[in-house]
């Protein structure tokens, strides 16, 4: 009876996702097609390229180098795993359990049923393959001893979904409770995207490596001047041999000194891999390519055991959230008490809401003003505002580090490169700026506000953060590689027309591209192949966009270059010139859009309100 249940679950999975397929139309369904078609195809060479490296290009390498490779891929894995796991905090069930809850049924089908599609992302598409392939190169190569990392590779993959899969099952029981959602949310993401940083600042911050690269160019430099001074004269042949002995002694001193640090290395490496869960898998290849076959077979054991508890805790934990027992506490309940506002205390409350934008419309006015305070407490803000911090926090670290000087028009760009980026990290947000207002929308379209000074009222509730982050980035290029003073005030129109520049396309973006988006998520609800196209059309269009914003600065970088005149403040000249061309573009442009949003009004609201139902 339980494999009957178990196959009716997989058949009613299948038709759910035949009917969402056919909803989507003709169209979207042989897009879908050519997808889900051109994964198999990544799939399969992915396997099939895998085998020759490891069968003739892994062919000498040793058995710690096999382990630093596999620890490569175990870490790109996890980094693009848990890439996945932030874009999606919270678990989506592909079948609700809610909706077995009155039949005479087991719910381990269903939960098996969710926890199977929770596989079903690239990630695991394009590494499994290529985990397999190599695996099955190196067996061809060194043995069949190797052939026991087919098994390891299966259980590392079922021990990271299993956990992957309770922790999501755990979020969604713990932002049960609207409170904590956004804390959880964004202290999450924080984490997970501080942690894929990792790799890249230890290999950025690891000791002894720019002293080492200084000292090799420094003694070759000693090197090259003796030689010049025995060439001119200046010194003996025999002075000459023993200072060069003296340096080269030095060099193999250090060469020694690197060795040990490298062998160091090497053992913490290997502690590291043996203490480490997602490690047994790289510890595993490279004793088995040794000849020692129980690290693999512990590796195996561990690692199924591990994906055993977590499936097992994370179906009780799904059973007792469906029937209602995981937020049931026993503390005593609160007494509520009433609570009595003062004038001072009411008047405190309403007063962000009662201000006023200077210079602009009352309608955009109040629209910027109440956008921005929904923005200021949405979750999705506080994840959309972790990228840039998170970028300028790595780049940051790099330009600090790096000790070579940077040429000071270079660090121009590296400023307006820096803005930039606070705008890609915005994208999808504000491309799709009333899909964030789901069924909130209906207020715009019943208002009589003139459509251009809702987008203006949009843009207006945005631009604090962009602008206060992309200049909170200057002020750090500043700090670290200074700029002229003119630079440094010709980026503020710069940046100011850049926003335009960016604002302009996501008006139009989402306006024709609107997303559903569901409450406390990035993530768009059963979108539409063609949006999400439109979408990624759009974030490769905005640097080419944005690119002739960089006249003001070329100009004077070329005549600066080629000497045609003395230094002249030409970019902030430019710059503030610009601006004013730009805001009269975004001025005519945005008439044009408010008649296009009035237009296409219903249709945005049919798109966006599917994300509240």
């Amino acid at each position: 009876m339980i494999w009957q249940h178990l196959r009716t679950v997989f058949w009613l999975r299948w038709r759910i996702r035949v009917n969402q397929i056919k909803r989507l139309g003709t169209v979207n369904a042989v897009i879908t097609a050519i997808f889900f078609a051109l994964l198999l195809l990544l799939a399969v060479m992915s396997f099939v390229s895998a085998i020759p490296v490891g069968h003739y290009l892994l062919h000498d390498f040793s058995a710690f180098t096999l382990l630093a490779i596999w620890d490569g891929l175990v870490c790109v894995f996890l980094m693009f795993w848990l890439i996945g796991v932030v874009t999606e905090l919270q678990r989506s069930e592909t079948v609700s359990p809610e909706k077995f809850l009155h039949l005479p049924v087991p719910l381990s089908g269903v939960f098996l049923i969710n926890y199977i599609s929770s596989w079903m992302a690239l990630s695991v598409v394009y590494f499994l393959p290529t985990m397999v392939g190599l695996a099955v190169g190196l067996a061809l190569d060194r043995g069949p001893a190797l052939l026991w990392a087919l098994p390891l590779i299966a259980a590392f993959f079922l021990m990271v979904t299993a956990l992957t899969y309770q922790f999501r099952g755990w979020l969604a029981a713990m932002m049960s409770n609207p409170r904590r959602r956004r804390s959880i949310i964004f202290g999450i993401t924080f984490v997970f995207v501080g942690l894929a940083q990792l790799p890249t600042l230890f290999s950025m911050w690891s000791p002894g490596r720019t002293e080492r690269k200084h000292a090799a160019v420094k003694h070759l430099e000693q090197e090259t001047e003796l030689w010049n001074k025995r060439q001119a004269g200046e010194i003996t042949p025999s002075e000459y041999l023993n200072q060069v002995s003296e340096i080269r002694r030095e060099t193999e001193r250090a060469k020694t000194d690197h060795e040990h640090s490298s062998q160091l290395t090497q053992e913490w490496a290997l502690l590291g891999n043996q203490v480490f869960p997602p490690g047994w898998l790289p510890w595993g290849v490279m004793s088995a390519a040794q000849g020692v076959i129980w690290p693999a077979l512990a590796g195996i054991a561990g690692m199924s055991l591990i994906s055993a508890a977590s499936l097992w805790r994370s179906y009780r934990t799904t059973i007792r959230y469906y029937t209602g027992q995981f937020n049931q506490g026993t503390g005593k309940l609160k007494s509520l008490k009433p609570v009595v506002k003062t004038a001072q205390t009411a008047g405190s409350s309403t007063q962000l809401l009662e201000r006023r934008v200077p210079l602009v419309s009352e309608y955009a006015s109040a629209i910027a003003v109440s956008c921005f305070r929904s923005i200021v407490r949405a979750p999705e803000a506080k994840m959309m505002l972790l990228s840039p911090i998170i970028l300028a926090f790595v780049f940051g670290s790099m330009m600090f580090r790096e000790s070579t000087d940077i040429d000071t028009p270079i660090r121009s760009i590296m400023a307006i490169g820096a803005v930039a980026m606070t705008f890609f990290g915005m994208v999808q947000f504000v491309g799709n700026q009333f899909g964030f207002d789901r069924g909130g929308f209906r207020v715009f379209v019943l208002c009589p506000a003139p459509r251009r000074d809702i987008l203006f009222g949009k843009n207006l509730s945005v631009a604090p953060l962009a602008l206060g982050m992309s200049w909170l980035l200057i002020a750090l290029v500043q700090v670290l590689r200074p700029m002229h003073l003119d630079h440094l005030a010709a980026m503020v129109p710069q940046s100011i027309a850049m926003f335009l520049v960016f604002c302009m396309m996501a008006n139009w973006l989402s306006i024709f591209a609107p997303m559903p988006i569901a409450a406390g998520s990035m993530k768009p609800s059963n979108p539409r192949v063609m949006l999400v196209l439109l979408q990624v059309l759009f974030t490769f269009s905005l640097p080419l966009a944005m690119a002739p914003t960089l006249l003001p600065w070329l100009a004077e970088f070329l005549l600066v270059y080629f000497q045609w005149t003395p230094r002249l403040p030409v970019f902030l000249i430019g710059a503030l010139f610009q601006l004013a061309a730009i805001g009269l573009l975004y001025h005519v442009i945005l008439a044009l859009q408010g008649e296009s949003l009035q237009a296409r009004e219903q249709k945005i609201l049919d798109v966006v309100s599917k994300a509240s139902e």
